[in-house]
């Protein structure tokens, strides 16, 4: 029996199945590999040959590095010399202003000499007068007494006397007395000229006080004016500085200026680390002699204890030997008189008037009440112990009792000097605190302050008034 076409068929595509996935897979594949075919892959970029500078450039570009740090150096030193530099005109500007006072200082030693030669030439004047008309009467009684009135002639003349006595009527006529007064006018007529002669060169000595004074003052004026234009020109100099600096460093000017305010900031934080360091230093040295000399004071009190003890055991003795015999009265010995006593009471009125002071600014020649200059400050505040200095560091110095670095106590005063060995060329005084401070007036553009004794460098001589 025959089965229908499409059973047939159907049989076929069954027992070939197979076979045709396998067929079908084929197709798939080829179809699949004609469209792969025609995706287009693009062709991978070829590296860049790195750029490798020649030996040249490389030293070109290490000099041009070179250069530059160079160049930072340069302005970093430009800027610490321009500190230094503005730190020395502001000695010398003190060193100026103390000449002046010093110039006034000797102008007015120079008036009160003059003034004092004046007076003692018109005393003598007054008694040359005195004295000639005394002669004049022992004349005029010997005329009346028969003389020759020609030889009171040479009284009215500039020789006077001298032709009086040196005529031969004269000499028979003038008494005994009257020889006696002229030996006496004779030796004031000396002293007179030459009190005379003393009062005309203390007027020169004043004349050339003032025209010193003057200079003295155009000096220190000039020095003032040179410090005040420096200032001026260096903070120009110093804000051009720091914008090379900013270009050098490529960073901005703030940045710039902060790195210069950190290096001198740095720099005086080791300038005062040292300077502490040696105050710490110097109030070792004077403890340690404190107490050496307390220690020389216990011994001597020690010493009077024993020698009292060894008196009163003796006068024990004596009374036991002889009972009625009355003991002899114990006087103490007379201790070490302490010349301090009087500067270290008023020490502390002295600390206390300068310190009343801070930040009152600096002026050459000030002297209070808002202002001053370095000895003035000293003097002002002296005189509130009821001590009188001069207006001038040397003369301060010369009028002290001198001691050493190791020995100074609160309110001392401490001397800086041009040359170290000669305290005539002193320019700056401060009055010292303790611990190693100070406060003084340091220098024009400054306040009254509180410094290390050390600040700046070593004092060279110390005194106690």
């Amino acid at each position: 029996m025959r089965t229908p076409s499409g059973a047939m068929s159907g049989r076929r595509v069954a027992g070939t199945g197979k076979t045709g996935r396998a067929l079908l897979s084929g197709v798939l594949a080829v179809c699949l590999a004609g469209s792969m075919a025609v995706i287009p892959v693009p062709a991978q970029a070829k590296p860049k040959p790195p750029v490798i500078p020649s030996k040249g450039a490389v030293e070109r570009a290490e000099q041009a590095a070179s250069a530059k740090a160079a160049q930072v150096k340069a302005i970093e030193n430009q800027l610490a010399a321009a500190g230094a530099r503005l730190e020395q005109l502001g000695v010398a500007t003190g060193i100026a202003a103390e000449a002046y006072n010093g110039a006034v200082y000797k102008l007015q030693l120079a008036k009160t000499e003059a003034a004092q030669a004046a007076v003692r030439a018109a005393k003598a004047q007054q008694t040359l007068t005195t004295q000639r008309q005394l002669i004049g009467r022992f004349a005029a009684a010997s005329y009346q007494g028969g003389g020759d009135v020609a030889q009171l002639a040479p009284l009215f003349t500039a020789d006077g006397p001298q032709q009086l006595l040196d005529s031969a009527g004269a000499a028979r006529s003038v008494s005994a007395a009257m020889q006696g007064s002229y030996l006496r006018y004779t030796a004031t007529q000396v002293v007179t000229n030459l009190f005379k002669v003393q009062a005309d060169q203390a007027v020169v000595k004043v004349k050339q006080a003032t025209d010193e004074a003057a200079k003295a003052k155009k000096a220190a004026q000039a020095a003032e004016q040179a410090q005040a234009s420096a200032v001026t020109a260096m903070g120009v100099e110093r804000k051009q500085a720091i914008t090379q600096l900013a270009v050098l460093q490529n960073t901005s000017t703030e940045v710039a200026a902060q790195r210069q305010r950190g290096l001198e900031e740095l720099a005086r934080q080791r300038a005062a680390a040292l300077a502490a360091k040696k105050a710490a230093e110097l109030q070792r040295r004077i403890a340690a002699r404190e107490a050496a000399e307390r220690r020389r004071e216990a011994a001597r009190e020690a010493a009077e204890k024993a020698r009292a003890e060894r008196e009163r055991r003796e006068q024990e003795k004596e009374q036991q030997k002889d009972p009625g015999k009355r003991p002899p009265k114990n006087e103490k010995p007379d201790r070490p008189r302490d010349d301090d006593r009087p500067t270290r009471q008023g020490a502390g009125a002295a600390i206390d008037f300068a310190l009343d002071q801070l930040g009152d600014m600096y002026l050459w020649g000030g002297t209070g009440p808002n202002r001053w200059d370095c000895s003035g400050l000293t003097q002002g505040a002296w005189a509130k112990a009821g001590v009188y200095l001069p207006h001038y560091s040397v003369a301060q110095y010369e009028q002290v009792r001198h001691i050493d670095e190791d020995e100074l106590r609160p309110g001392d005063l401490i001397f800086w000097s041009v040359d170290p060995d000669d305290p005539g060329t002193i320019h700056h005084v401060g009055m010292y605190l303790g611990n190693g401070r100070m406060v003084h007036a340091p220098r024009s553009g400054k306040p009254v302050r509180i410094d290390s004794v050390y600040y700046w460098e070593p004092p060279d001589f110390f005194g106690r008034p």
